[in-house]
């Protein structure tokens, strides 16, 4: 075969596999950039309301609110601290000139290595045509560290600590999502800043920077608001014309 042929053929070909691989990586691209990039967390077409709407919770805001000015006293004078207060006042003074990624992680150990671990329990009233649960228990920061606690009870802990370490409320939320290898739902703490990205932090120590294959996000919350994010696997169009209904 004439070598020039053959040439313009494996050049055919070549630019054929490119824009296959073109065209995959764009298909690819637009399918995991939500979860790479964190910004279904930016887009409030999925907020159903308040944090008001789920009473339990927003008690434990509130009650958090008066805990975090204890201690933030406790921080200012060693001698109006209890025992649980002492161990959060050495955390964030040690922690407080850290960079963002290293206060992530200190407070994520810190809260982790806490070994009473227990089941909450949880009722099937819930807001109409919405995955969010209402559980019969939250608990504070203090409350945590005196009887342990379950995975919701970890997450809003670390959501507490950060916020004593100088994170904005706008940027932290615990997230609620549904693990396919064991088949129940599990609460990270959910962080997104301009300079670190988002971040989940998990019960294991593990800091993820986009959401892991086996969590599918239900829905989160934080002293301002709730997210439905089943509302995010529902075609815009089919969403528009819910809302139209209503």
């Amino acid at each position: 075969m004439n070598w020039y042929i053959m040439r313009d053929r494996a050049s055919s070909t070549a630019s054929i596999f490119s824009k296959a691989f073109a065209t995959a990586s764009l298909v690819y691209l637009l399918f995991m950039g939500a979860s790479v990039s964190g910004e279904e967390f930016d887009n409030d077409s999925n907020r159903i309301g308040p944090a008001s709407l789920l009473k339990d919770w927003y008690e434990v805001v509130k009650r958090s609110e008066e805990e975090q000015e204890l201690i933030k006293k406790c921080l200012e004078d060693e001698s109006s601290c209890t025992k649980q207060m002492k161990s959060i006042r050495t955390l964030v003074l040690r922690g407080r000139d850290l960079k963002p990624n290293q206060k992530l992680s200190l407070v994520n150990r810190f809260i982790n290595k806490e070994r009473r671990y227990t089941r909450d329990r949880r009722t099937n009233d819930q807001p109409a045509e919405s995955h969010v649960d209402r559980r019969q228990n939250w608990t504070t920061l203090l409350d945590f560290l005196e009887t342990g606690g379950d995975c919701e009870d970890y997450a809003t802990s670390k959501y507490a600590l950060l916020k004593l370490l100088g994170f904005e409320r706008d940027e932290l939320r615990i997230l609620v999502v549904y693990d396919r290898n064991v088949r129940e739902h599990h609460a990270l703490t959910l962080v997104k800043t301009k300079e670190l990205g988002l971040q989940l932090l998990d019960n294991d120590n593990s800091i993820y920077r986009n959401r892991p294959f086996h969590y599918r996000y239900v829905y989160s919350l934080n002293e301002d608001s709730i997210w439905d994010h089943s509302l995010d696997r529902v075609p815009a169009a089919r969403r528009l014309k819910a809302n139209r209904s209503r």
